[in-house]
């Protein structure tokens, strides 16, 4: 194997980095969703599959830095998360999923600077690793501002008939 480039290595953290915040933001909200004092399970189990995805991106990112040589240290970001208290009017659900949207576009530039150092860096292997999690990611950012904009299309009311 190549000697690893510093730059994909720094790109790597930091998009280990953004993962495991995204991670841990989104178990907080699924949590908060599934057991909070109001019980929104259909989007908990929303979070809940964007948690694990993001878990399993932040520990794919992590075992193939430190196959390259690189030393892993998590920088947590803000992990702040919506209560079911903060959730009572149709624009409290609409910034829900729009901060999850933005969230999600993040991790997209992230990964986009991943593959982009990789390719300068001509390191094919990291490349074919990450090959289409931006896609994946981008894929996911759509549906969660799609969500934003149902809430507001349909009315609150029946926004959360469809996600119980």
């Amino acid at each position: 194997m190549p000697k690893t480039s510093p730059q994909v290595l720094a790109a790597l953290q930091v998009a280990d980095d953004a993962e495991a915040t995204a991670a841990e933001k989104w178990h907080k909200q699924e949590g908060e969703l599934k057991a909070g004092p109001k019980k929104f399970k259909g989007l908990g189990r929303w979070f809940d599959r964007r948690h694990r995805e993001s878990y399993e991106r932040q520990h794919d990112l992590r075992r193939h830095m430190q196959a390259l040589g690189g030393k892993v240290a998590t920088n947590l970001g803000d992990t702040s998360y919506y209560t079911a208290r903060d959730l009572k009017s149709p624009e409290d659900f609409q910034r829900l999923f729009s901060d999850a949207a933005d969230t999600l576009s993040g991790l997209y530039d992230r990964h986009t600077a991943v593959t982009e150092a990789a390719e300068k860096a001509g390191d094919h292997d990291t490349c074919q690793k990450f090959f289409g999690v931006h896609h994946d990611l981008a894929c996911q950012e759509r549906k969660a501002r799609r969500k934003a904009t149902l809430v507001a299309d349909i009315g609150l009311g029946e926004f959360l008939a469809k996600h119980v």
